[in-house]
């Protein structure tokens, strides 16, 4: 039996969002970026654009309203320049927003940014065609 080919295609979308300490709250998912029902993360990463001063660690959590740690689970992003891959779980996005939930490692913070890339498709969306 032959596969029936699909003779549809998509462009990866890309979406990034900045986030400061001060839109943080330790141990509280906040939404940070909203992507559409059934996308699927293909990649993604946080990068730290400026150190996170905690006592002594800082990390972050990305999910959804399914599983708050679903793309990440206390990734390191502590130090400047930190870069802590997503992991994409091939899972159908249910729409609404990705979190984040920052964790500090204690004392009073006073600096820290950090930018969340995402890539993603849409099932079931086609931006080209071509021949089969």
């Amino acid at each position: 039996m032959a596969i029936n080919k699909n003779p549809y295609a998509q462009d990866v979308r890309v979406k990034t969002v900045d986030i400061n300490l001060a839109d943080l709250t330790s141990g509280v998912d906040v939404a940070a970026m909203d992507i559409p029902a059934n996308a699927v993360i293909l990649a993604g990463h946080c990068y730290t654009t400026e150190a996170f001063n905690s006592t002594s660690t800082d990390v972050l959590d990305v999910g959804d309203a399914g599983s708050q740690a679903r793309y990440l689970n206390d990734g390191n992003i502590r130090s400047a320049a930190a870069l802590v891959p997503l992991v994409p779980t091939g899972i159908a996005h249910h729409g609404g927003s990705l979190t984040v939930r920052w964790v500090s490692g204690g004392g009073t913070p006073t600096t820290g940014k950090l930018r969340l890339v995402v890539q993603y498709i849409t099932l079931g969306r086609a931006t080209t065609t071509y021949e089969v």
